[in-house]
């Protein structure tokens, strides 16, 4: 059932990058005139590290965490790697990443999540094993509306530790739907996210993350933004509430 509804994802994707070649050939023409590559560096501070419905606990720690970032982008490509580190040193990561748009509204990337925790100096980076390994190598692909605010967004788990009861790959998944709207330097997102089938997001099949984001975006000095966002969520299936506080601080290096 997984790997069928990962076939027809795929083949949905080679259907929609097909219906829009035409667009897309109109864009590539104009992308390839040369651009600057564009250097951003970022650090974010919050009050808990959450993600996809997963907050605190044995995974992200009981405290708050610094995660800086630096990206490359030119043209539809974007590098980066981002990491992350909690006060209680329960919560460590590395996570690099690529990202590439196919068209201005879908985009599909890798991200490969390495995260040994509080093992972090004494672990094995190069250890991909199904359940061994500290790695979750993830790929997603986003779908942004073009007249309509609302972001569409599948994720799956297809490389590092993800076994299943079998032992076999487990492809653990996300899928989300959200939206938001801008008005005077005030940002609001909500999101609904949930997992098709067991596995690393949640013991059962189910709407893991219903969040509601409110920001403010500062500027701190002409094109430095420093945005500041609470974060109210809810996990149906774990029964778990978290809010969540931080800021960030985003500097264009080039």
């Amino acid at each position: 059932m997984k790997k069928l509804l990962l076939l027809v994802l795929a083949v949905f994707v080679s259907c929609l990058c097909a219906a829009q070649q035409a667009e897309s050939d109109t864009i590539i023409k104009t992308d390839t005139v040369a651009h600057p590559i564009k250097i951003t560096l970022s650090a974010t501070y919050v009050t808990q590290h959450y993600w996809r419905g997963i907050g605190r606990g044995k995974l992200f720690g009981e405290a708050p965490s610094f995660e800086p970032q630096l990206t490359f982008a030119k043209n539809r490509w974007t590098f980066g790697i981002s990491a992350g580190a909690s006060f209680d040193n329960i919560y460590k990561t590395v996570l690099p990443f690529v990202i590439y748009s196919v068209t201005p509204e879908f985009s599909v990337a890798v991200q490969d999540i390495y995260s040994p925790g509080t093992n972090f100096w004494h672990s094995k980076p190069f250890d991909f094993n199904i359940a061994t390994s500290k790695h979750f190598v993830d790929y997603y692909m986003v779908y942004r509306f073009k007249k309509f605010p609302l972001q569409l967004k599948w994720a799956s788990i297809f490389l590092g530790k993800d076994a299943n009861a079998d032992g076999e790959r487990n492809f653990s998944s996300y899928a989300e739907i959200s939206s938001g709207f801008k008005m005077r330097g005030w940002q609001v997102d909500g999101y609904i996210g949930g997992t098709p089938w067991k596995g690393l997001y949640a013991k059962e099949a189910g709407i893991t993350n219903l969040e509601a984001k409110i920001q403010y975006n500062f500027l701190i000095h002409k094109n430095v933004p420093f945005p500041v966002f609470v974060k109210l969520a809810h996990n149906p299936v774990s029964k778990m509430s978290h809010i969540v506080g931080g800021c960030t601080v985003n500097l264009k290096l080039k």
